[in-house]
Parts: C-alpha cells; sequence; structure tokens
C-alpha cells in the first residue's frame, strides 16, 4: 500500500485539515454573531455547518494519522493510545511548539500574536493534567512506559480562560 509521506498528497491532507478547522472556528464566531443580534435561526446554521467542516477536519485527521510518519507518529487507536498521544502532543506543544512561536513572535515586534501563542501554551500545559488522569485511571497499575508522569510544577489545573 502506498503512503502520502512527503508527497504532494501529505501536503494536501495538511492544508486541507487546517483549512477545515478554521472555517469551523470562522463559523462558531458567527453564530455567536448571529445570536448576539438576535438571529438564532442564523445562528444555528452556522453551528450546525461548524459541527459538519469539524467533521470534516477529523476525518482528515484520521486519513493523515493513517499514512506513516504524517502528522502523527502516534496514529488513532484505542483510548489508552489515544490519552498517551494527546499527552504527548499536548506536551510538545507547550514545552516547544507556541513557547517558540511565541518567542518568535516578540523577536519580531508582535507581543500582541506572542501573548496569544502564550496563552495557548498555557492552555495546552492545562489539558495534560486531566489526560493524564484520565489515563491514569485506565491504567491504574504503574506508569505506562514511555508516558509522561504528570504535570510540571507549576503548571494549572484549570482553565487559563482560552476557550478550549
Amino acid at each position: 500500500m502506498a503512503t502520502a509521506t512527503h508527497s504532494r498528497t501529505a501536503a494536501n491532507l495538511t492544508y486541507a485539515s487546517a483549512s477545515e478547522t478554521r472555517a469551523c472556528g470562522r463559523y462558531l464566531a458567527f453564530a455567536a454573531m448571529a445570536e448576539e443580534e438576535g438571529l438564532g435561526q442564523v445562528a444555528a446554521m452556522f453551528r450546525s455547518i461548524a459541527q459538519r467542516r469539524r467533521r470534516r477536519a477529523e476525518g482528515l485527521q484520521q486519513a493523515m494519522c493513517t499514512q506513516d510518519g504524517l502528522a502523527s507518529d502516534q496514529p488513532i487507536g484505542g483510548t489508552e493510545d489515544n490519552l498517551r498521544a494527546a499527552i504527548a502532543s499536548e506536551l510538545h506543544e507547550y514545552t516547544d511548539l507556541y513557547s517558540g512561536m511565541a518567542r518568535t513572535a516578540r523577536d519580531e515586534g508582535l507581543d500582541d500574536i506572542a501573548e496569544l501563542f502564550e496563552t495557548l501554551a498555557r492552555t495546552g500545559r492545562s489539558h495534560t493534567g486531566p489526560l493524564r488522569r484520565a489515563l491514569d485511571t485506565l491504567v491504574p497499575t504503574g506508569v505506562p512506559t514511555g508516558v509522561p508522569t504528570g504535570v510540571p510544577a507549576g503548571a494549572p489545573s484549570g482553565s487559563v480562560g482560552f476557550v478550549e
């Protein structure tokens, strides 16, 4: 079976997934505005479209994860494996990805964007604790190999005010 790794198809999957995800967020913002303007039916329509766009993004993500080395080195599997993958992803996002993006934005004089990236990092950090506790519930006998043992010191236990 051919895989899409490092192909134009891989790039297209990545772009399409990001596009669907952005569209979902945009439609949810449209829904909020319509609701604020008293247009409940229009808001419901926007939310419905957003939900469909989210499902399309999930399908694209699934296709990406079934390809060797594409998007994630941890394919979508059972809940225990998915919890492990989610913990690893959240740790990467708040320790490397978003903090690096924040530094770049600050270096470029874009402090407001840097703050957004820092908020995303804190939000990702706040997700790690609940994910870890859920994994501990599924695997109560010791710590599974290859899974971080907990949330770093000082990590918030709840939301940091970013819409999750």
